[in-house]
């Protein structure tokens, strides 16, 4: 057998020592890198799911509020072409005319109408009326419950 001497015991001893703490230290900052590593996949889970809630929430209004334009847009032209067929009519304040064909005492043949002009304006009027509330309504929601802090 060999005889190591005790200086050389002693140096060997503590180049193990130092390397088992060097492995160790080691160990253990893998570990926390792992920890820290999983605590940040959690966030990120977190953070995509939020913001998946929060595109498919503004998708929901969207698609609502589109819906609500497009049915607006139907009746309009519903009464539009209610309007062109003469099943509605337009009420108004109006005065009729004489007419020199009408016998004394009965109605004249004609009743009072707008004209096509007029007719088209106030059409063009109420879906433009119906289109802004609905955009109005539609981001007055979307600032309640997309931007509210």
């Amino acid at each position: 057998m060999i005889a190591i001497p005790p200086q050389a015991q002693v140096i060997g001893a503590l180049a193990l020592a130092a390397g088992l703490v060097l492995v160790g230290w080691t160990a253990k900052g893998w570990y926390e890198g792992d920890r820290e590593l999983g605590a940040l996949k959690g966030e990120i889970k977190t953070a995509l799911a939020d913001d998946k809630a929060h595109k498919d929430a503004i998708a929901e209004l969207d698609a609502k509020y589109t819906q609500e334009l497009n049915d607006a847009q139907a009746e309009i032209d519903r009464l539009t072409d209610d309007l062109a067929a003469g099943r509605k009519r337009l009420r108004l304040n109006a005065v009729c005319e004489d007419s020199a064909t009408a016998a004394a005492g009965e109605p004249d043949a004609a009743a009072p109408r707008l004209n096509d002009s007029a007719e088209r304006d106030y059409l063009r009027l109420r879906e433009r009326i119906s289109t802004a509330t609905t955009q109005i309504l539609g981001l007055q929601e979307y600032i309640r419950t997309q931007c509210a802090g």
